[in-house]
């Protein structure tokens, strides 16, 4: 029986969770940052070390332009109502992703979590924004690239946002079985798990029926 330490969960459906509601979009994406509030509790109580979660892909700015601002100010509206909560409950907050070529609010907002949360240790919520695994992966090649290094199976591992970590359980709520270009160096054992369960609708139940199938899966690595 292992534990997992890392879980990582594309939130899916928030968008379908509003219509389904009758409200506006945004009310879907404020729903959906409750329940990941509600997730990393249990995270933390099941003894998790660091949840990553995929807030904004890349391909996400594809989206109208009334959502993406949308979702840009939710970086904003998450900092001003929940960072203090995140904060006494020991959570420290780090981001991967192309920050750089964020709006200049959303990385003063990331600037502030990750200043005032640096020194916590209870749980790591990492969040994407701005993140895809294509892009992940040329990033690194170019880091290797403009180091004047060969690059190599540990170095380009090395390079990516997350480096060597291992993702122990990927989840997908919503009812889509795929990947969405989301952590694919970081995923190659991962025992994955999706849910039919649109994501404001997951709950800390749900996470702790996952957590316990993990334990009774055997897990060979290849061998």
């Amino acid at each position: 029986m292992s534990h997992p330490k890392t879980v990582a969960i594309v939130m899916d459906g928030n968008r379908r969770w509003a219509k389904k509601n009758n409200l506006p979009t945004a009310s879907g994406h404020r729903k959906g940052m409750e329940t990941l509030i509600d997730i990393v509790k249990t995270a933390k109580n099941n003894s998790i070390k660091r949840l990553v979660v995929y807030a904004f892909s890349t391909e996400n700015w594809n989206r109208e332009n009334f959502e993406v601002n949308a979702l840009m100010n939710l970086i904003n509206f998450g900092v001003d109502v929940k960072l203090e909560e995140i904060k006494a409950n020991g959570v420290k907050l780090t981001f991967i992703g192309d920050i750089e070529n964020m709006p200049k609010k959303a990385k003063e907002a990331i600037s502030k979590c990750i200043d005032e949360t640096k020194g916590l240790n209870e749980l790591d919520l990492t969040i994407a924004l701005n993140y895809g695994s294509i892009w992940d992966m040329v990033n690194a090649a170019n880091i290797i690239n403009d180091s004047g290094q060969k690059i190599t199976q540990k170095n380009f591992i090395q390079n990516t946002q997350l480096g060597e970590l291992d993702i122990d359980i990927f989840i997908r709520t919503g009812g889509d079985m795929r990947l969405s270009n989301f952590l694919l160096p970081n995923i190659g054992y991962s025992e994955l798990f999706f849910t039919e369960k649109l994501w404001p609708e997951f709950n800390s139940e749900d996470f702790q029926e996952i957590l316990k199938e993990f334990e009774v899966r055997i897990r060979r690595f290849g061998k």
